[in-house]
């Protein structure tokens, strides 16, 4: 089975024919609700992941960053901010937001 990708090489979702026969009925301004309100469920996962995170996550830990420039590399967490933290690799320091980090158990 193929994975149709889009643009920016990454999985395309499809959408079933009732769900796209429902989008077309919609104007533009409840599209527009549609689309604020998705945004804001995302946001809610990735605050909700992110809390998580920084409830485990302590200075000296071992963490994976989910970011091309990183990939496959082990960090060392060397502080924990409200929103992100910084993470040392190979003695260059990156600021990474928590919804980026994976703890190594």
């Amino acid at each position: 089975m193929s994975t149709i990708l889009n643009h920016l090489n990454k999985p395309l979702i499809m959408i079933s024919p009732s769900m796209k026969s429902e989008l077309a009925k919609m104007d533009v301004q409840q599209l527009r609700e549609l689309n604020s309100y998705i945004v804001s469920l995302v946001k809610e996962g990735k605050a909700e992941k992110a809390w998580e995170i920084k409830n485990e996550l302590r200075p000296r830990m071992q963490v994976k960053v989910n970011h091309r420039k990183v990939y496959g590399m082990v960090g060392i967490v060397k502080e924990v901010n409200r929103t992100r933290c910084k993470v040392v690799f190979d003695n260059t320091t990156f600021t990474v937001p928590l919804s980026m980090i994976e703890i190594i158990k």
